[in-house]
């Protein structure tokens, strides 16, 4: 059976040209650790992932790429981030479609929160923040695009808003890179998490941070361990990236990720494309409710639906079983976004396009979704 691969959103497939190779050369011809030893091919390690630092810095506007650090994933940033920056004494607000990636990592270091309300398309609403504010109201924390709607949030007016009260903000930028311009600014935007493995087309495996000169200084190492650097001391190293990089890094997967952000600029935006061609078939069926906005303008280049009469699990099964189209059925790890959009006890069946996805796919699927719902 063909595989038409449509659930990008949870992991690109195929990934960035070039991903593979440079992952195979470096595991045949190198697989030294960087900053563990004296010797050439160590050296070369450090190079590629200084390479990487750098091309990631410039995707995220820092100045500074020892200020952009990795880790296993999004999720693993966001917590070193919550974990290293807030305590239980502090308080934050986020977005009332944010990922399980922000909210369980809120709640399993017990920070308080306050949720903005978002209208019925999933959009933040910026002129709810300051009734939310409080006197120990630190941080915002915001999802530049949901999983679950595609919605590109106004991520420039919350943070403007963020920045009058003394507030830093953190931009969860997992769903929306590269679609959604998210770069470091002074004062406005205080740090980024990324993941490689979704619209960067590179590995699993590997994420991080973009932090501001402000937040490097004042964030607190929550994993100790070996970095090749002041090995004289328990301590952890104050110098970036050490700082947050504890124990060996996944260098097999930086080194893919690298290679997929040289392919970054080479390929074009037939995700939207396709996206686009879907978006339309699903606002053409009367049957089908598209979550979320009803125009490429507004999202990235996932569509959640909701179709009536059709048990949304049985559907997605169908798709798979018989046609070989790959989707996601239901919460997408983001049950607070189905609880803001109605969506909750339902969840949606979730279309995500990616780099390879070509017109004939969509059409084959629009087919599919025809004969399954005739």
């Amino acid at each position: 059976m063909r595989r038409i691969y449509l659930d990008n959103a949870s992991t690109s497939f195929p990934k960035a040209v070039g991903v593979v190779q440079a992952m195979n050369d470096y595991l045949t011809e190198n697989a030294a650790n960087p900053g563990r030893g004296s010797y050439e091919h160590a050296f070369q390690a450090m190079e590629n992932v200084m390479d990487c630092r750098a091309k990631l810095a410039k995707l995220f506007g820092s100045d500074n790429p020892r200020l952009v650090t990795f880790s296993l994933n999004v999720t693993t940033a966001l917590n070193t981030l919550i974990a290293g920056l807030l305590t239980r004494d502090d308080h934050v607000l986020v977005s009332g479609v944010e990922h399980n990636a922000v909210m369980r990592a809120l709640h399993v270091h017990g920070i308080p929160y306050s949720i903005i309300p978002c209208d019925s398309e999933g959009r933040l609403i910026p002129e709810a923040m300051p009734a939310l504010i409080k006197a120990k109201t630190k941080a915002l924390i915001l999802s530049s695009a949901s999983n679950v709607t595609g919605t590109i949030q106004p991520i420039q007016k919350a943070a403007m808003l963020a920045q009058s009260y003394g507030l830093w903000t953190c931009i969860d930028a997992a769903q929306g890179t590269p679609t959604v311009d998210c770069r470091l600014q002074p004062t406005l935007i205080d740090a980024i998490a990324f993941t490689g493995h979704k619209g960067l087309a590179g590995p699993q495996g590997v994420g991080g941070l973009v932090l501001s000169e402000q937040l490097a200084n004042n964030i607190v190492p929550t994993v100790g361990g070996g970095t090749g650097s002041r090995s004289d001391s328990f301590a952890m190293p104050e110098t970036f990236p050490d700082r947050l990089e504890a124990g060996t890094q996944n260098i097999v997967g930086i080194v893919g990720l690298s290679a997929a952000l040289d392919f970054l600029p080479k390929k074009g935006d037939a995700d939207r494309t396709s996206c686009s061609r879907l978006l339309s078939y699903f606002l053409s069926d009367g049957r089908i409710t598209v979550i979320g906005p009803k125009t490429m303008q507004e999202r990235t280049s996932v569509l959640s639906i909701i179709v009536q009469g059709f048990d949304l699990a049985e559907l997605a099964y169908r798709l798979g079983s018989e046609y070989g189209i790959q989707t996601r059925y239901g919460l997408h790890c983001a049950p607070l976004a189905h609880q803001s959009l109605g969506t909750l006890q339902t969840g949606t069946i979730r279309f995500s396009c990616g780099w390879a996805t070509t017109s004939e796919q969509i059409d084959y699927t629009i087919a599919a979704m025809k004969e399954l719902l005739s």
